[in-house]
């Protein structure tokens, strides 16, 4: 899999697009993008000193209720693995998580960078790891989920196959998916199994939790809403393709995306399409849904921001409004956070970006040595990501 993200990044490269809305490239400030403005409000009041699983929350929403860097940025640290590093970083109290595919799973210190643990698994760690109660929860390709403390193992469970889905841990239940179709609820303190789900494909990426209900997508591109109790399954919808897009839930909406090229919009109570917005790629990345605006990356080398109401129409319903796309990146993998007025995504052309919410116009970007197909975390003013070239990076303005 990570070969293959390198050939790509090399071969696209060649032939990577360059659209801001209807002009424009990432980078060309004689250019203004032809955009319709969302009333975006990404502050929030709380300081936001932590991101403790993927994508922020149980929800996946992807919105930090902190400070992020708006201006050019440098490097705080950058701290090196053994192999390169598809998994997201978690950070809680000034320590940053993260997987890497040497492996390992490390803890580094936030403030220099400097390692403090490290706890070794049979496989690559892609999956991204989920704090909490000092605990942290990862998946390896080893087939096995962990809960490690202090770089000691609490407890682990086997599968049946790899686990590169991210968990995710609300109320006491760790929630995570393998590669042996089924997802499993596990006690957090000890492991115990609560109760096992048997989906129709292999279930790789992290599932999302909201008021009682587990949200996840399969390789044979299903969306599965299962009870967050018993593990019956309350509904599901299928698409024409993987789902290999994390669910995002916000406002009764689950939003997710599948390599049929296609962002879903999914009414939580029943499974009723809300809307469906085609792009020209895959969409293996993760919405963010801030204030009524879904921003999501595409294999077509854009970044959209779509209105999260419908238009109405109940024969093809849509995004009330495209707000925006930027184009001009390769294969768009990293799934968006959004903080404190500002849209950071990485990219498989080795850039970290932030833009602007409202036009998607670039405020600043950093390169790695490889793909970024890590998804950033946001904190105190701090951008932390993953790249292919076996490091995570610590960003801040100077």
């Amino acid at each position: 899999m990570v070969d293959e993200r390198g050939r790509r990044a090399l071969l696209g490269s060649l032939a990577a697009s360059c659209v801001v809305g209807l002009t424009g490239c990432l980078g060309d400030s004689n250019d203004e993008p032809a955009v319709i403005e969302p009333d975006v409000d990404t502050s929030h009041p709380d300081d936001g000193g932590a991101w403790p699983s993927f994508q922020y929350d149980a929800g996946n929403t992807g919105h930090a209720p902190g400070p992020g860097p708006t201006e050019a940025v440098e490097r705080r640290w950058r701290f090196e693995t053994d192999d390169s590093v598809y998994s997201s970083p978690a950070v809680v109290e000034e320590t940053v998580y993260v997987g890497s595919n040497d492996g390992g799973v490390y803890a580094i210190d936030a403030e220099n960078g400097d390692r403090r643990w490290r706890f070794g698994t049979n496989g690559a760690v892609s999956s991204s790891p989920a704090v909490a109660d000092d605990t942290v929860y990862v998946g390896s390709e080893d087939g096995s989920v962990y809960a490690v403390d202090e770089g000691e193992e609490r407890w682990h469970l086997e599968t049946d196959d790899q686990v590169v889905s991210s968990p995710t841990v609300l109320e006491e239940t760790v929630y995570v998916g393998s590669n042996d179709a089924t997802l499993y609820a596990l006690a957090a303190d000890d492991g115990e199994m609560r109760w096992e789900f048997e989906a129709d494909g292999s279930l790789q990426r992290a599932p999302a939790v909201a008021d009682g209900v587990v949200y996840v997508g399969s390789d044979a591109g299903s969306l599965y809403a299962v009870d967050a109790d018993d593990g019956e399954e309350v509904w599901r919808i299928e698409t024409d393709d993987w789902i290999q897009s994390r669910p995002t839930v916000a406002d009764g909406v689950v939003y997710v995306g599948s390599n049929d090229d296609h962002v879903y919009a999914v009414n939580v109570d029943d499974g009723e399409i809300h809307w469906t917005f085609e792009t020209g790629g895959s969409v293996t990345s993760s919405p963010a849904v801030v204030d009524g605006v879904v921003y999501v990356g595409s294999f077509d080398n854009s970044l959209y921001a779509l209105s999260a109401a419908s238009n109405g129409d109940p024969d093809d319903p849509a995004p009330e409004t495209q707000f925006w796309s930027v184009g001009g990146f390769l294969e768009v993998r990293s799934s968006p956070a959004v903080a404190d007025g500002t849209v950071y995504v990485g990219n498989e052309d080795g850039f970290v970006r932030a833009l602007s919410p409202e036009t998607g116009t670039e405020r600043w970007q950093y390169q790695t040595e490889d793909w970024v197909a890590s998804s950033p975390a946001v904190v105190d003013g701090v951008v932390y990501v993953g790249s292919g070239d076996g490091s995570v990076y610590a960003l801040e303005e100077p």
